[in-house]
């Protein structure tokens, strides 16, 4: 076997990955043996990006932030859990007695945006490869093949 350039087998697996989507729904469950000699011609470009770097998002764990705060809350810890209770109870309820609360309280959500904002600028950075756009035709030159691919499945 003759070994492929990498730019070949990036346009090849693309290419064939969109191709093996569509065929799948043709082929029925089972185990198939495959004895092929496939000759292919490609024509086409091959566009790889610059890797990148990108900071990565987070998830506020809600719960753990509100566990914490309890837990911190010192000698109002009661009230603060009285405090929360009734919250959740208002956001939950099917009225709209929660739709709005936090526009009505704009300094607690700039703060929160600031507090995420801290803490996703000083994780570390995480490396992206760049993009890559295959823009190649496929055409079966010559396939050599044994009849049909077997599909060995046992009926049961």
């Amino acid at each position: 076997m003759t070994t492929m350039n990498a730019v070949t087998l990036l346009a090849l697996s693309k290419t064939f990955a969109d191709m093996a989507k569509d065929a799948r729904d043709g082929v029925e469950a089972g185990k198939y043996t495959v004895d092929e000699t496939v000759t292919l011609t490609l024509a086409g470009t091959v566009a790889v990006s610059e890797d990148t770097e990108k900071t990565p998002t987070c998830s506020i764990p809600v719960k753990e932030v509100l566990a914490l705060f309890i837990a911190r809350a010192g000698f109002t810890r009661d009230h603060s859990i009285a405090l929360l209770k009734e919250c959740l109870g208002a956001a939950l309820s099917k009225g709209v007695e929660g739709v709005g609360a936090v526009e009505a309280a704009a300094d607690i959500d700039a703060e929160f945006k600031a507090a995420v904002s801290d803490l996703t600028a000083s994780l570390p950075k995480t490396p992206v490869k760049g993009k890559v756009v295959v823009k190649v035709a496929v055409a079966c030159v010559e396939n050599a093949a044994a009849p049909a691919a077997a599909n060995t499945a046992k009926s049961a």
